[in-house]
């Protein structure tokens, strides 16, 4: 991987009326990874799952394992062949972004009391993706050398460019100006325009000549394959803001945005967004004075304002569209394949804007001298005509429900921060210190949609997003004949119930509980007809916190930042390979150094994990794959994000060598994490990351933040 950038700013003062910029940034991302994975992310995880410590993947002749001789099915692979792929060498994955970003902008100043800034944003982005891939030889039998014959190693060479390109223009003018030693009045209005275009050009060839050069001149194959696309969507909108405080006690304000845009049908594509907040430092009042011994500044603060939201929806979602180009799987009468068109699902024409409508009460304070300061807000968000699919058609309509502006949603929250700020003398020096901590959290409800039943497929109103549904379990079976006599829970045992050897439960097997007492284990699929399925825990983060810690004394100064959250149930999904180990595939690569510790057995019945069965996490009808309570994590955590340590040497000896300041440091980032997360090799930041609302990923298949340490020198002349 190499990353290159070059960057450069010029200020000029051209008048004393007008000052002009220009900022240009240039990056070249460049990598490249073994393999016929097209995408990286998929080639880490091949191998994570193909390579096998018990198989080799080269014969004691230096040929290729593929098919091994001691298999006389021929469907079953070594490694999959991305072992034998990735040794050949011959494959080759590139992948390049190059953007390009100008920012000019101007600021003029034709009286005192007002500003006029105009300014333009380029961005031109071009990723292209770089694969070829050549035929890999191996050997079942000495001597005997066969071809790979799977579509990842067919001689053939492909590539794709993506372009894009954004215009960005801002046009405002700010005025601002005090008069008659009470009032103060500010006022802005502009304009905003932003233009994106994405272009796209795919191109695959087969029959190169040689395997050991790669241009599509080298392809004589007769077949071939292109296509293309390109999209555009424009937004226009216009702003104000006007803020006015007389006596610096008595504040508001009052802003708006006026926003447009092509993701919509006409009729549809603009909408207004107001807001106000209004302050009053009641410290300021004559009669507060007997209190300001203790608090410096009290606040009290109220404010609604609405905003609005088109990122729910592609370019062209009002519109049904026809795509062409595919290719079905007959011919009519000659040996091509024929071609045909599809038009996209039916949709909604009268999609418009989400809105998002915000009532916020806040107080500010201030005490002893500033040492203290505090602020806590609670608020209350609405998002109106959330843009989601309408309720569920029946299966004879034969396609799906159009999204429209059909849902809407309320969060209650609340937000307080804290600081610390002091000093003292200590041997002869004054030490200074602060501390800052802060603490918030919000939860939110379905207050609209259609969906009576409660299905849990759909929001339903009154549901609690974030909810995550499941079973109870109570242990393991102690014996044979326990399990034997067990409720009917066959619907998260079909891997079990399915083997050839040992079928049904046994002794260490996951036990269910069986909440209805009918017997059968049944899963809940609406609100409405709760059976073995119950909330066991909501996927959403709660109590997030920070807080930071600091210090300097005789040239030695110190920080520590720690962050976290509260709270955060996670289940890890069939994929989590990292969690489950071989209960989720037993050919994984992967295998933690105390897994066995932690699996059942007849001499260790009280462990964590059930008797050792492959593939029972690997999908959601098996016993670990199916969501339960044992299983379910909580993945709260708290990091030390930052630790910075400095010592600036003493000023006089900066004098003596007419230096200002020279300060050596050191720094740590994401020194340590302490979590209940059942396993130290997922991130639980990274693994909550992904679960919002909408979205709940379970696989953690992301890379963990690292442990950064840093050691400097900052020299000022």
């Amino acid at each position: 991987y190499t990353h290159y950038t070059v960057r450069g700013k010029v200020t000029a003062d051209v008048k004393p009326w007008l000052q002009v910029s220009l900022n240009t940034n240039f990056s070249s991302r460049n990598f490249s990874w073994p393999g016929a994975s097209s995408n990286i992310a998929d080639y880490y995880d091949q191998t994570n799952l193909n390579a096998l410590a018990s198989i080799v993947p080269m014969n004691p002749d230096g040929t290729l394992v593929y098919k091994a001789s001691a298999w006389n099915d021929d469907s079953y692979t070594v490694t999959g062949g991305v072992s034998a792929i990735a040794l050949y060498g011959k494959h080759q994955m590139k992948t390049r972004y190059d953007e390009f970003r100008v920012k000019a902008e101007a600021v003029i100043k034709p009286v005192k009391q007002l500003d006029i800034t105009l300014n333009y944003t380029f961005t031109n982005l071009q990723n292209d993706h770089f694969n070829r891939f050549v035929e890999v030889p191996y050997s079942k039998f000495p001597g005997e050398t066969q071809w790979m014959g799977t579509a990842a190693t067919e001689n053939k060479i492909q590539e794709s460019f993506n372009l894009t390109q954004r215009h960005v223009a801002n046009a405002f003018a700010t005025y601002h100006d005090t008069f008659g030693g009470e009032h103060d009045l500010k006022v802005m209005a502009g304009a905003n325009y932003e233009n994106k275009y994405y272009k796209k050009n795919y191109m695959r060839r087969y029959g190169l000549l040689t395997d050991d050069l790669s241009d599509f001149n080298l392809a004589t194959g007769d077949q071939y394959y292109t296509s293309g696309g390109q999209d555009r969507y424009i937004i226009l909108g216009f702003f104000f803001r006007a803020n006015y405080a007389w006596k610096d006690r008595y504040l508001a304000e009052v802003s708006g945005r006026y926003d447009g845009s092509s993701r919509f049908a006409k009729g549809h594509r603009f909408g207004f967004f107001p807001s106000f907040s209004l302050g009053w430092r009641m410290s300021e009042e004559p009669f507060f004075t007997p209190a300001r011994k203790v608090v410096d500044n009290l606040k009290l603060r109220v404010s609604y304002g609405g905003l609005g939201n088109q990122a729910a929806v592609g370019y062209y979602d009002y519109i049904q569209t026809i795509s062409t180009g595919a290719q079905m799987n007959y011919s009519f009468g000659n040996s091509t394949k024929a071609y045909y068109a599809s038009e996209s699902n039916p949709n909604s024409t009268s999609l418009t804007w989400e809105k998002v409508y915000t009532s916020n009460l806040g107080v500010d304070v201030t005490m002893l001298k500033g040492r203290l300061s505090a602020s806590l807000d609670g608020y209350i968000r609405d998002t109106k005509d959330m843009i989601m699919q309408s309720q569920a058609l029946p299966a004879t309509y034969g396609a799906t429900a159009p999204k429209s502006n059909s849902a809407d949603l309320r969060t209650y929250g609340w937000e307080l921060s804290v600081s610390w700020n002091d000093m003292f003398d200590l041997a002869g020096d004054k030490f200074h210190y602060f501390a800052t901590a802060g603490l918030g959290d919000n939860v939110s409800y379905v207050t609209r949609y259609d969906n009576p039943n409660k299905t849990l497929s759909e929001p339903y109103v009154g549901q609690k997003l974030g909810d995550i549904w499941g079973f109870r379990t109570d242990g393991f079976f102690k014996t044979d004949d326990e399990a034997l006599n067990s409720i009917n829970q066959s619907i998260v045992n079909t891997m079990i119930n399915q083997e050839v050897v040992d079928n049904g439960l046994h002794a260490g097997d996951l036990k269910y509980v069986d909440l209805d007492g009918n017997g059968i284990l049944e899963r809940t699929t609406s609100a409405n007809d709760i059976k073995d399925m119950v909330v066991i825990g909501n996927s959403l983060p709660r109590l997030n916190y920070s807080f930071t810690l600091g210090a300097d004394w005789k040239g030695i100064d110190f920080s520590m930042m720690f962050q976290g959250i509260g709270w955060q149930n996670w289940y890890p999904g069939t994929g989590c390979n990292l969690f489950w180990g071989p209960y989720a595939r037993p050919h994984n690569s992967f295998l933690p150094a105390d897994f066995m510790s932690k699996v059942w057995t007849a001499e260790n019945p009280d462990t964590y994990f059930p008797r050792p069965r492959g593939y029972v996490a690997n999908k959601t009808d098996r016993e670990l794959g199916a969501t339960n309570d044992r299983y379910l994590q909580n993945i709260g955590y708290l990091r030390l994000k930052n630790l910075t340590i400095g010592y600036s040497l003493p000023k006089k000896w900066m004098d003596a060598i007419k230096m200002q300041k020279i300060r050596v440091y050191f720094s740590g980032e994401n020194l340590f994490t302490l979590s209940s997360l059942k396993s130290k090799y997922i991130d639980p930041e990274q693994a909550g990351a992904a679960n919002t609302w909408k979205v709940y990923s379970g696989d953690a298949k992301v890379y963990p933040y690292a442990v950064t340490y840093t050691f400097g020198i900052d020299i000022v002349f």
